[in-house]
């Protein structure tokens, strides 16, 4: 079985949540919140415990927006299980963490199509997280070059 990960955007009165990461892979770039599923856990339990251990917040109304099958060089490498939530409340300064730095953005800057500072294949994430359920996707690598995301088949 692939291993299981969560991508976790929580939207705070300040913005929403992402970390600028400071280890390997995309050292430098922004991205969710989220990380390894630990034995027993569903993508919600996972999403509230990474996110509290990464930002210090407690989540609600997190929802599981779709997953995505991650591969790298035709090898699959993970699920990505993509999650929406809110919490109450973020410093608006950025805090060091460590895994790296975590700040709130506005919506506008979290999707401008200029923005080059995201994490490869979030961009192109970021239309899931409108959705809920079980929409199933693929992405696809070349090394770390990004190369598609796109419906996966039946």
């Amino acid at each position: 079985m692939p291993k299981q990960y969560t991508v976790v955007l929580v939207t705070t009165p300040a913005g929403i949540v992402l970390i600028n990461r400071k280890k390997v892979p995309y050292i430098g770039l922004w991205n969710g919140l989220g990380g390894k599923f630990e034995a027993g856990e569903d993508a919600i339990a996972c999403a509230k415990r990474e996110v509290f251990e990464e930002s210090g917040l407690q989540i609600q109304n997190a929802v599981v927006c779709g997953v995505v099958h991650w591969y790298v060089d035709e090898q699959l490498r993970g699920d990505l299980h993509l999650v929406r939530a809110v919490a109450d409340s973020l410093q608006p300064a950025a805090q060091m963490t460590r895994e790296g730095v975590i700040t709130a953005w506005s919506s506008e800057w979290l999707h401008d199509p200029e923005n080059l500072g995201l994490v490869p294949d979030l961009a192109a994430m970021l239309p899931i997280f409108n959705n809920v359920g079980d929409h199933e996707y693929v992405s696809k690598f070349h090394g770390d070059t990004f190369i598609s995301l796109e419906p996966a088949n039946d």
